[in-house]
């Protein structure tokens, strides 16, 4: 049986597929306001996406932290993926950096921007000027 660390990458890995074979299509909107609430934490980025009845959240999560050492605090920033109900409020999330969650944040950047159907056009553009 795989560990609790396993499935989480194993989750990720099955995300970052089904995205790239757009099974899952995620869409850039603006993050639920309970992400936030009470926090000085900032979400640049976030993407949404529904699976199998499943709310995913997947974004940039800018916050923070204290250096004791300098008595001052600085901005650190993660990426996060987390499951939601339907309020959006966050039932679990996974914000342990793993490159299986790198990967899915680039693969659903990439396919938000779509990114590959403008590299073709613009590669189709060359070819019609030759």
């Amino acid at each position: 049986m795989l560990e609790s660390e396993d499935k989480t990458t194993a989750l990720l890995v099955k995300l970052n597929r089904l995205t790239s074979l757009d099974k899952i299509v995620w869409q850039v909107t603006d993050p639920p306001r309970t992400l936030a609430r009470g926090t000085d934490d900032v979400i640049p980025f976030f993407m949404y996406a529904t699976h199998k009845g499943k709310h995913f959240g997947l974004f940039q999560q800018r916050y923070q932290s204290y250096d004791g050492e300098h008595e001052r605090f600085y901005w650190s920033e993660q990426v996060v993926l987390a499951i939601l109900d339907y309020d959006g409020r966050v039932l679990w999330e996974t914000s342990s950096y793993s490159s299986a969650l790198a990967d899915l944040f680039e693969t659903a950047r990439r396919k938000v921007a779509n990114v590959d159907g403008l590299i073709e056009d613009l590669l189709g553009d060359d070819e019609e000027e030759i």
